[in-house]
């Protein structure tokens, strides 16, 4: 057995590029007996010895999920330590993929945003009517940090010299609008109990994750005041950190 020590992941086409680090990789002697091979799950695949001593293998085709991931001598049996692999969505899947009306990601994202918000109603009155002295505070405080970050925003605005152009003011319509919806709907969701809002909208994704493939910074800290947590994670794993991170925000 040698220990696994490090796994390094780049892409190459539809397959996921694996160098693995080990102690016993860099014994020559033991590396020339054998043949090497990687098991995903219950799929092995062939591996090789690069000249510096990293095994190199590529991922095979697999359903998204967690799969234990180690190394064998072709013959399927473990001769390192199991690890875990995870095998997630490429980034791809979500970039390209389409509003219902064919337009950018941004209003793709914003359409989403603003369906995942909308409550029916008998909601919205419920949450506005006659609300307890604890959603009262909370109230307040999801105002008061939307504030804040809107002092910042302005802030920033006064160094820019150009003129907002018309999707510009378009673009703050939307977003003063999913501001106001996003205000009441986690009231909302605060009140009901259950995940409050740590829910998941139809294609896997949460205000969190939403918010920050937006930019929305603003929606971030009020959201984690209603009890959302910063790593909560989408269907596929992802949180919104990396959401944040693969769209460039």
């Amino acid at each position: 057995m040698f220990l696994l020590l490090a796994h390094i992941l780049t892409k190459r086409l539809h397959a996921i590029q694996i160098l693995v680090a080990g102690n016993i990789l860099n014994d020559s002697q033991i590396t020339e007996r054998c043949k090497w091979s990687c098991m995903f799950g219950e799929v092995e695949v062939p591996a090789k010895i690069l000249a510096d001593g990293t095994l190199i293998c590529y991922s095979p085709q697999h359903k998204l999920g967690r799969v234990p991931f180690y190394i064998t001598c072709s013959n399927r049996l473990a001769c390192s330590e199991v690890r875990e692999f995870e095998f997630r969505p490429t980034v791809s899947q979500y970039m390209d993929a389409p509003s219902p009306h064919g337009e950018t990601n941004k209003v793709y994202f914003q359409i989403r945003l603003d369906k995942l918000l909308s409550l029916e109603p008998d909601e919205y009155q419920a949450t506005v009517s006659n609300p307890s002295l604890e959603m009262i505070d909370l109230s307040k405080k999801i105002s008061s940090l939307m504030a804040s970050n809107d002092e910042w925003s302005n802030l920033l605005k006064l160094a820019v010299d150009n003129e907002p152009s018309t999707a510009d003011h378009h673009d703050q319509f939307v977003e003063k609008l999913i501001k106001e919806k996003l205000h009441v709907w986690l009231l909302n969701k605060v009140g009901m109990g259950g995940k409050g809002p740590s829910v998941l909208d139809d294609e896997g994704q949460g205000v969190l994750h939403l918010a920050a493939a937006l930019g929305y910074d603003w929606a971030i800290r009020p959201t984690l005041a209603a009890g959302v947590n910063i790593n909560f994670r989408d269907v596929h794993g992802w949180t919104a950190l990396h959401w944040a991170a693969i769209c460039g925000r």
